[in-house]
């Protein structure tokens, strides 16, 4: 079970209290502009401090001035995980570029591999697939695939589009109201 406090901003309540227990390794919560889903996103992140969780924000959040190895060792000094994962995610020949050598969309998938060789106990996703071409979905959908088969890690995302994501089998959550919470459930 993962849960959260009210969440605040500026003095304004803005998503309610709220707990959810996902069936399936990946959670989908989708919502309006504007309605909370990165304010959930840290506030899981804040509350649930002994999952270790790993937020990967929308905009990837590399350090522009390193390598995309030495991005990756700045949680993990272990270069064989970080081969691994790069060839999982088809990125092996951008691990000696610097990110303003990457598309954003390789920029994204590196931030991810980023989130889960830190080895977190839940992985939070914000907005993954925005900007992205459809076929840097489906190659986003399949990486995300690969990471919760492979590193056994929990995934919520948030997301406009719940429909890229359906190929992942998820449980689907949508955030609603002012102030926010969870206002349905879809399986």
């Amino acid at each position: 079970m993962v849960s959260w406090p009210d969440c605040w901003f500026a003095n304004q309540l803005i998503v309610r209290a709220g707990s959810l227990s996902p069936e399936s390794p990946v959670a989908v919560i989708s919502g309006h502009s504007g309605v909370g889903k990165t304010t959930l996103l840290r506030g899981i992140c804040k509350h649930n401090g002994p999952l270790n969780p790993r937020l990967v924000f929308q905009e990837p959040t590399l350090l522009p001035w390193l390598s995309v190895t030495d991005n990756l060792r700045v949680v993990c000094e272990d270069v064989l995980l970080h081969a691994k994962w790069l060839n999982l995610f088809g990125l092996p020949e951008v691990a000696g570029l610097r990110p303003g050598q990457l598309s954003l969309g390789m920029q994204r998938r590196i931030a991810i591999i980023r989130g889960i060789l830190a080895k977190p106990g839940l992985l939070l996703l914000d907005e993954p697939s925005a900007s992205l071409d459809p076929e840097n979905v489906e190659r986003l959908i399949v990486n995300i695939r690969e990471a919760s088969a492979e590193s056994r890690v929990p995934i919520i995302v948030v997301t406009h589009n719940p429909s890229d994501f359906a190929e992942l089998n998820p449980v689907y959550y949508e955030l609603g109201g002012r102030p926010a919470e969870i206002v349905r459930v879809l399986k």
